[in-house]
């Protein structure tokens, strides 16, 4: 869901580790004040939600000043795992379904291994987890190219440049929701790596113009049936041998193929 302040001209698409609790803290300090949470890390996603929209259409609302903030594909994976399992130990505090969980004989505290070999099944069992690995597209639609400003997440700096900008106000922004047991690609073994980029492949190609998959190796061969961050959307009522089914298209790589540089961003 597009994010809109009184007095500003722009409208931030929050993409889940990617920066949106730094940016809507922010936003809520710009909008009146100091944002009016005890707990920015958690709280200020009750004030302002991020929500879905259809990954395979772009996002024409009309609205002006699109702006977002993007992250390297496996890390933000490797984020969302640190964040949600080991900081915040979802799958057994925030209500995951606990007996899809066991008849798939699952840990409720993987390690990366025997998560990523099982993503599919534990975003079934979690709507949490299901949320933070969803592609970006799942967050921004299609296209960037509509987007009037794409930030990449290590530039947060150049973020609070561009709210101060249009605010007329001095905008640092503040850093939160950092994992506290971080985990690095470095980490991982090599099965674990290879089945990671392979979840990820379609978001390197959507952020093609801003990350390279070669930085960890490439994307390797793989099933093009296998599990991906695009594709995790399921019905987990209909699991075939042991396996969750999920909805494909073509569509996707329609947009893969017709991308274009984006116009450089504002400081640059």
């Amino acid at each position: 869901m597009a994010v809109r302040t009184d007095g500003l001209d722009v409208t931030y698409y929050p993409i889940p580790k990617s920066g949106t609790s730094s940016v809507k803290y922010a936003l809520m300090a710009l909008g009146g004040g100091p944002a009016p949470v005890a707990d920015p890390d958690n709280e200020v996603h009750s004030h302002i939600a991020t929500n879905w929209v259809d990954p395979f259409v772009p996002v024409y609302d009309g609205l002006g000043g699109k702006f977002t903030v993007v992250r390297d594909p496996l890390e933000r994976l490797l984020s969302a795992y640190s964040s949600r399992i080991l900081d915040t130990d979802v799958l057994r505090t925030r209500r995951p379904n606990i007996e899809l969980l066991n008849s798939f004989g699952l840990p409720t505290n993987p390690d990366f291994d025997t998560f990523i070999f099982n993503i599919e099944k534990y975003c079934a069992c979690s709507g949490e987890i299901h949320f933070h690995v969803a592609s970006p597209r799942h967050f921004v639609g299609s296209s960037l190219f509509l987007f009037d400003h794409v930030f990449k997440f290590e530039e947060m700096d150049e973020v609070g440049a561009f709210l101060s900008s249009v605010s007329g106000r001095k905008v640092t922004m503040p850093r939160l929701q950092a994992a506290k047991a971080r985990i690095t690609p470095s980490d991982l073994s090599p099965a674990a790596l290879a089945k990671a980029m392979r979840f990820c492949r379609y978001d390197y190609g959507f952020l093609v113009d801003y990350y390279d998959p070669a930085r960890w190796g490439g994307i390797p061969a793989g099933d093009p049936d296998e599990t991906s961050s695009l594709h995790i959307a399921c019905d987990p009522a209909v699991p075939r041998d042991g396996r969750l089914v999920y909805p494909r298209t073509v569509r996707n790589f329609i947009d893969f193929f017709a991308r274009r540089p984006l116009a450089k961003r504002v400081g640059h």
